[in-house]
């Protein structure tokens, strides 16, 4: 492959119409199997909800227009006949001057256009004295109050959260076109790593990064992820790389400029043609990207820093995409550093963590630049990625990648 380095926002672009080109697959599901998914169409309410009149309240069902000339001394009277429950299907209508018993939920008869609550009124035996003139519609969730028939509830491209599917499920859809997440293969590739359950050896190391890769995929709903250490051996990388099955591999080590970085070779073995061949961009200048037919490889750097913030910058956007989400996918923010980071080389850009907060109605960021600490501690504590430039300014809004799963202080989303 010719090296090729281009700008994060190129590689970006260049993945998005790759999967544009060659969509995930779509399938049609009960609403509960739905759940994480994208939808892949968009859909409306069937019938409004709810679809007859009902009370907000436990009280009493009537005809407004009777308590019309109602006093505390002068209370209108109405037999009470019957009780309707939520479940009561088409309750027996009202005659003028009768009332009905009625819980929260309960459908309202014909013969009442309001409900009192059973607190405001007075009953006496089976006679039910109203002090007051109640308005019409008080305490009555009309037709269509939740969600009226043809309402769009979802767009296709956004998630099926729970909210939507109650609302869908409410409004009368039983099933859900969405999209498949991808099956991703993850190798972590090295002599020296172990798999994670593997007894210690002296010399050997667990590979961390599977965890790094493939809980960052859980954690974006891409459940499906088979994550396996490789040795560093071209034929068996070659191997492991022809493998019909996941949409996407995502590999980490072996992308430098050494003899025994074999992971470009055996890419262009397995039948991969690059659509990028290295970053402007520190860390990850290493990286690449490549394609044989719908299947997407990013080949990533070794060092647990560097697949951390690959992985947030380019490659969790990438599985927004193979998900089916639509723009706009998480992105850049603008935050304001407190202090300017080291700008990167010109024409370059360079990912610093950073710990945010609020200050009014801007997000300020904090650099974590202190290199006398544990380097693992910027992985634990970072809020956010700062994306410093050439042209970086001191006291301007810099874009930063918000990183959404760190629970520690201010919240993201």
């Amino acid at each position: 492959m010719t090296q090729e380095r281009i700008s994060r926002d190129l590689a970006l672009e260049r993945i998005r119409h790759h999967i544009h080109d060659s969509p995930p697959q779509v399938v049609e599901l009960q609403l509960m199997d739905c759940l994480g998914l994208i939808c892949a169409q968009d859909l409306c309410a069937v019938h409004s909800t709810p679809y007859e009149p009902r009370s907000t309240v436990d009280g009493f069902a009537l005809a407004s227009q009777a308590t019309r000339l109602a006093t505390p001394e002068t209370p209108a009277a109405f037999a009470v006949k019957g009780e309707i429950r939520p479940s009561t299907a088409a309750p027996e209508a009202l005659s003028p001057g009768q009332a009905a018993a009625i819980l929260t939920g309960g459908p309202l008869p014909i013969g009442a256009d309001c409900v009192v609550t059973s607190e405001s009124v007075l009953l006496e035996g089976q006679t039910l004295l109203v002090p007051r003139a109640v308005a019409e519609q008080e305490h009555v969730r009309a037709v269509g109050g939740d969600l009226k028939a043809g309402t769009r509830i979802v767009r296709r491209g956004e998630d099926l959260s729970p909210p939507v599917l109650a609302a869908l499920s409410v409004s009368g859809a039983q099933r859900a076109k969405a999209y498949l997440p991808p099956k991703v293969l993850a190798l972590a590739l090295g002599n020296e790593l172990d798999p994670l359950d593997a007894a210690p050896v002296p010399g050997h190391m667990p590979a961390d990064n599977l965890l790094l890769v493939a809980g960052m995929l859980k954690q974006r709903s891409v459940p499906d992820v088979q994550a396996d250490v490789c040795p560093n051996d071209l034929t068996e990388i070659g191997r492991r790389l022809a493998a019909a099955g996941p949409r996407c591999i995502i590999t980490t080590g072996g992308t430098g400029p050494g003899q025994r970085d074999f992971i470009m070779q055996a890419a262009q073995s397995a039948g991969f043609e690059p659509l990028f061949t290295g970053l402007t961009l520190t860390p990850g200048k290493s990286m690449f990207a490549a394609l044989r037919g719908e299947t997407l490889l990013f080949a990533l750097p070794g060092t647990p820093w560097a697949v951390f913030s690959l992985m947030h910058a380019l490659v969790l956007p990438a599985m927004c995409w193979l998900r089916g989400r639509t723009l706009p996918v998480p992105g850049p923010i603008l935050a304001r550093p407190q202090l300017l980071p080291m700008a990167a080389q010109l024409g370059w850009e360079r990912l610093v963590p950073c710990t945010v907060s609020a200050l009014g109605a801007e997000l300020q960021a904090q650099p974590l630049l202190d290199r006398t600490r544990e380097a693992r501690l910027d992985m634990l504590q970072a809020q956010g990625l700062l994306i410093i430039s050439d042209n970086a300014e001191n006291g301007a809004l810099t874009p930063m990648i918000p990183i959404w799963e760190n629970q520690r202080g201010y919240r993201l989303n």
